[in-house]
This record gives structure tokens, sequence and C-alpha cells, in this order.
């Protein structure tokens, strides 16, 4: 039996169902499993039945972020009364767990923090000033360097985001998995084209060059039958709602609940993710997962694991670019419906949660 623990969130009803899961997986397996949650928060820590292992769940001292000294003396204790082997972190959570588990270990428990954001990316959507971004890159790299014995980065393209800003090789690839929530695929009116975008309104993201390529398509080929839907928030949201005004061919949702999104890509014929710079979007897994093919840009991790004409469009996130993509997306509509189907296909062979949770068992069981 070894004992394992995870900082992510303990919860079913998102992106952390990988995490909560795996714990559940690994418990079965006969180990000891140690949670900590972040978000939701319990006020006590509880036990799961597990037929064979163990699995307790814990949160945090505090709702807060846990970067407090305080926090670093709470997780200690956990660390001292368990003496976990594995450390698999996430988020903010990852600082205090590496670093106090290699101190009182001295070295000796395996650590596993996860890469979800490229550096690229943070830098494109930072208003940070370039000696701060420089000191957090420099800790960041120390911290990886000196307390990670592996960096799991969910795409090839988040292992080269490694290399090349910390210049460090110790990265590996565990592509994230979904919870397949998938029922029925929905009736969508053959007289429109529905493209939807879903994610942060952030300039990495390329939603303003999306918009601005609709705009631009649309008075080209004024008889087209595509509608373009945004769903999401962030610090373009005014600039964005200023550029559909008074556009009939772009309708604006706000940010979406989390119950509403599968919906959402369900209801549409294809998920445009127009990203400059991306990992590995979980919005183009729930849309694939929701037989909902993509078009995709070429500078996220996601692309590479996708076959163009498949179950995918690529395109360079440009103006031009994606003024062409629309006019492929409507010159070969009549591919839509096998592409969808394709999609829900790849979802379900690379991204489905059982396979995950076995490449998680094989890094775990030799340490």
């Amino acid at each position: 039996m070894k004992t394992i623990l995870i900082a992510h969130n303990y919860t079913e009803n998102s992106f952390a169902f990988m995490s909560y899961y795996l714990a559940h997986y690994l418990a079965s397996l006969g180990n000891k499993v140690i949670f900590i949650s972040h978000k939701p928060f319990f006020e006590k820590p509880f036990r799961e039945n597990i037929e064979k292992g163990e699995l307790l769940v814990y949160s945090w001292p505090t709702q807060n972020r846990p970067v407090k000294l305080s926090d670093a003396v709470w997780f200690a204790k956990i660390y001292l009364k368990y003496k976990p082997s594995v450390i698999i972190s996430h988020f903010v959570s990852v600082n205090i767990t590496i670093i106090i588990s290699k101190l009182l270990s001295l070295g000796k428990v395996k650590t596993y923090p996860y890469y979800h954001t490229l550096s690229s990316q943070i830098l494109g959507d930072s208003k940070k000033t370039a000696f701060r971004i420089n000191l957090e890159k420099y800790r960041k790299r120390l911290l990886y360097h000196f307390f990670a014995d592996a960096i799991i980065c969910p795409s090839d393209l988040a292992n080269e985001d490694l290399k090349k800003y910390f210049d460090l090789k110790n990265g590996i690839k565990v592509l994230n998995p979904l919870k397949d929530r998938f029922y029925k695929k929905n009736e969508i009116s053959p007289n429109l084209i529905v493209i939807s975008y879903l994610g942060r309104l952030e300039p990495s993201k390329g939603v303003l060059d999306l918009i601005k390529a609709f705009v631009k398509y649309k008075r080209k080929f004024t008889d087209s039958k595509i509608i373009l839907n945004i769903a999401g928030t962030g610090s373009q949201q005014e600039k964005i709602q200023s550029l559909i005004d008074n556009n009939p061919g772009i309708i604006y949702h706000g940010g979406l609940s989390y119950d509403k999104i599968d919906t959402y890509l369900n209801e549409s014929h294809f998920t445009v993710i127009s990203s400059k710079f991306d990992n590995l979007p979980t919005v183009g897994l729930e849309s694939m997962m929701n037989q909902t093919p993509l078009l995709i840009s070429n500078t996220t991790g996601l692309s590479s694991e996708l076959e163009e004409g498949l179950e995918c469009f690529k395109f360079n996130s440009t103006i031009e670019e994606m003024v062409l993509l629309f006019e492929r997306v409507e010159n070969n509509f009549d591919k839509q419906q096998e592409m969808g189907i394709n999609a829900r296909k790849t979802f379900l062979k690379k991204f489905g949660i059982y396979t995950y949770c076995q490449t998680i068992e094989k890094l775990v069981e030799n340490v």
C-alpha cells in the first residue's frame, strides 16, 4: 500500500473531476489517498467508503488561497501525520505541497506538479511589469528545478513551453481527461450554421480577431448562413460587446454557468477555439464529448492530437486565416455530421477518465 496525496478540488462537477475520480481509482487499488480540496471547502475532514484502500478528504484551513505561512504549517502537520510517498498537486496548491514535502522527507517523496497554463499565454494576458514577470519566472524555475521530480504537462505544446521558458526537461505528457456527460445530439436548425466560442475573453484567446474576421467574411458573403455565438467574460468583454452591437449575426451570451455548457456546445454545429496560445483547452474536450467538431487554432496543445478534416478544421489565429476558415466551413458543411461523430470517437479514445487513471497509475507504481 502506498500513501498518495492529491491537492486539487474535490468535486465531480468541473474540470477537477479528473482528480476526484483519480483519488477513488487509486484508493480502490489498495492505496491510502489523502485529498486536500481548495474548492469546495469542507469544514471537517471525512473518510470515503472504499473497499480495498482508504480515501481521506481534507480542506485547507480556510477558503482563501493557500499561500500563507499558516497554510504551510498546517500542511506540514498533514504531511508528518501520513508521510505520503507521492504528491500530485494542481494550481495554487503546488508551491506549499511540493516544497514542504521535499524538505520534510529529505528529498525522498516524489512530487508531480501540473503545468496547466502556458507561460506564453500568461505573458500575453499579463499587465505586470517586466521586472515582476522575470522575478516570478525565476522563482518558478527554482521551484520546478529543486522540488519537482517531474512536471505533468497536458500536451506536447506544454512540454515545449516548459523547456522554452524554464529550460527544464523533466516534463511528462499526460492528456487531461473529461467526464463523459453525453446523452444525445440535439436537433439544430438546418437553415443556419452555428459556430460557438466559449471561454475567457482575454488577449491570448484571439476573440477580438475572430469577431473582426467574421464581420469581414459576412461583408464579403452577404448570403452566408453562419451565425457566431460568443460566451464568456474577461478583460476584453466591453470591447467585444461594442464590436458586436447592432450585428444580428453575432450573439453574446455572457458568462455561462457550468450546468449550461453542454447544451450550448451540443446545440452548435462547430466550436471555435481561436487562441493565440493555449494548452489543452477544456472547452475543446467538452465540445468533442458533445459530438460537436472543432475549428481549432494551430497554436493550441489540443490541435496536435487531432487530424485535419477528420474531427476538426485547423487554422492559424489571424484575421485573414479565420476569414478563409469561415469560407471552408460553409463550403464543406456537408461533412459536419460525420466530423461530429469522429470528434466523439476521438474523445472516447484519448480523453476518457479510465485511460487517464491508468497512465497516472503507471507513473506512481514504481515509486
